[in-house]
Order: structure tokens, then C-alpha cells, then sequence
């Protein structure tokens, strides 16, 4: 498929959820639900906000994790341009925030975009093994709606897959050849060498810790925010929503996925005899929490960050 026809697919794609969402909003009773978000706690809210960056902090410590072997030593570098990357994934449909990390990054520090991209690579797996983790102990140990049970199975199967690739990665493969030709070929075989010298299992340990930990504070998150919208949801809820939005961010048919999340965590909540008025509001409540103060600190992280050069 040509480019043109990617772009076109996609807006169709956009196009038909946004229908739907417009179809599905036509039953939602909104001044019910802006009723429950102003009686929301305010307390709570700002620990639901702390909990949430605490969860985007980790998750640039892990990508620093990566990034150090690969020559970029700042840790605040690496946390500017998490925060920036995650603001635009914020404003995109697509994951457009992930590649201007990349480009951020490797332009301040003069380090390689393949080996940028490879130490992404490596914090993005890392991501999803995290939360096969998650949705297997869940789908295995709690009492969670059926469409999360059904796939105890697939998700037992693909964490295996993804930890038997890590294995392999572990032993730390080297091709030996002649030097590549071509800057596609380089460029690749440059990406692939820097991916082989991350997957080292101390390495690999330290992120798996840093991951789970952003993933819990996510659960903190989600659940602490339906308490400050006063959403009678058991920790058992909060953890199924988070498992049934997080696949919808695989394939961001809205900007932050605005509509869709509402959507996908009404129908979870419902499970749990839940009315959608209410979980509308406690929705639309946790992004919130997530998005404002993420785009702020994005907004503030961004500049400093086109403006920086290695060297200068």
C-alpha cells in the first residue's frame, strides 16, 4: 500500500469511529456527567495527577536505561523529550510522538537516530511484555469481565513468545560481514547492532522493574481518580479498564484517543453494575488528569529541546 493510501485508510478508519463516538454520544447524559466531575474531589484529583507523572518519570528512566550504553547520558534529556513525546501522542492519531523523541534526542546529543531508535525499540517491548504481564495475572487471578478472560490464553502465549525473543537477544549476537552499503542497509544494520548490545539481562531487569512500577502507578491512577469522581468501582474495575483502553492506544483513531477511552471504560465499568452516566464522568475525569498536565509540561520541555544541539 502506497502512502497515499495508508493516509486515506487511516482517515477512513478515523472517519467511522468518529461516527460512532458521535452515535454513542447521542445517549450520554453530559450535564449528569459535568455534575459528578465538579463534585469530584480535589485532593484526590492532584494525587491522581502526582500518580500519573510519577508514571511518565518512570517510564523515561526506563528509556534512559537504554539510552545510556548508547552514548546519552542525561537523564533529564531523556526525561524532556519523554514528556514532549507523550504531549504530541497527545495531540496526534498516530504515534507521531514516539519518532520526535527520537529525532529530539539524538539531535541533542549527537548520538545516532538508529541507536536512539534502538534503546525506543528495546523501552517499547519492555512496554508490552509489561502489560501482558498485567493482563495475564489478571485474566488468570481476578474476577474480570469476559472479553478479558478470553484472552488469557493468546496473551499466556504471546508473553512467552516475547520472553523467549528477549532470551535470544540475550545472548548478545554479533554478525560478523562486510561493512554494510547503502545508508538504508547501514542504517538498519546500525539499529540492529545497538538493539543486540542493550539486551543484556541486568539491563533487561532493571526496565522490567521500572515498567511494572509505571504500570501500577497507571492502576493508582485510574482507580484513585474514580474515588475523586466518587465512581463506586472495585480496584478489580480499575485494572480491567486500564487492560481495555490500553489496547485501543495500540491504534489511535482520535488525538489521545479522546472519545474512544470514554467509550471503552463505560463498557468495562458497565460489567461491574455501573451506570454510564457516572463512569462518563470518571472517564472523562482520568484523562484529563493524564492529558493537562502532560501537555503543560510538554509544552514547557519542548523548546529547550529544538533548541538544543550536541556540542552547543
Amino acid at each position: 500500500m502506497t502512502g497515499l493510501g495508508r493516509r486515506v485508510a487511516q482517515l477512513a478508519v478515523s472517519a467511522t469511529v468518529v461516527a460512532l463516538l458521535l452515535l454513542f454520544a447521542r445517549h450520554v447524559d453530559w450535564r449528569g456527567a459535568a455534575m459528578v466531575m465538579r463534585a469530584a474531589d480535589p485532593r484526590l484529583v492532584a494525587l491522581a495527577v502526582a500518580l500519573n507523572l510519577m508514571s511518565l518519570l518512570l517510564k523515561g528512566v526506563r528509556w534512559w536505561v537504554f539510552l545510556r550504553p548508547m552514548g546519552v547520558g542525561s537523564l533529564a534529556l531523556a526525561l524532556r523529550a519523554t514528556f514532549a513525546g507523550a504531549s504530541l501522542n497527545n495531540l496526534l492519531v498516530a504515534q507521531g510522538g514516539e519518532g520526535i523523541r527520537v529525532l529530539l534526542v539524538s539531535r541533542a546529543s549527537g548520538v545516532s537516530s538508529a541507536r536512539v531508535l534502538a534503546a525506543l525499540a528495546m523501552e517499547r517491548l519492555l512496554d508490552v511484555v509489561s502489560y501482558l504481564l498485567l493482563l495475564v495475572g489478571a485474566a488468570w487471578l481476578l474476577d474480570v469481565p469476559r472479553t478479558i478472560v478470553r484472552w488469557r490464553i493468546p496473551a499466556t502465549v504471546a508473553f512467552g513468545m516475547i520472553l523467549l525473543v528477549l532470551l535470544v537477544l540475550t545472548v548478545r549476537y554479533r554478525a560478523d560481514g562486510p561493512d554494510p552499503t547503502g545508508r538504508i542497509h547501514a542504517y538498519l544494520v546500525r539499529f540492529a547492532a545497538g538493539v543486540f548490545e542493550l539486551a543484556s539481562l541486568p539491563r533487561l531487569t532493571a526496565a522490567m522493574g521500572l515498567s511494572l512500577g509505571a504500570w501500577a502507578l497507571q492502576v493508582a491512577t485510574y482507580h484513585v481518580a474514580a474515588m475523586a469522581a466518587h465512581l463506586p468501582i472495585p480496584l478489580t474495575g480499575s485494572v480491567a479498564a486500564l487492560l481495555t483502553v490500553g489496547i485501543s492506544f495500540l491504534v489511535r483513531a482520535t488525538p489521545g484517543n479522546v472519545g474512544v477511552f470514554q467509550v471503552l471504560y463505560a463498557l468495562t465499568a458497565r460489567s461491574f453494575g455501573i451506570a454510564e452516566t457516572p463512569a462518563i464522568a470518571a472517564a472523562l475525569l482520568i484523562q484529563t488528569v493524564q492529558v493537562l498536565p502532560t501537555l503543560v509540561i510538554g509544552t514547557l520541555a519542548s523548546p529547550r529541546l529544538t533548541l538544543t544541539r550536541a556540542g552547543h
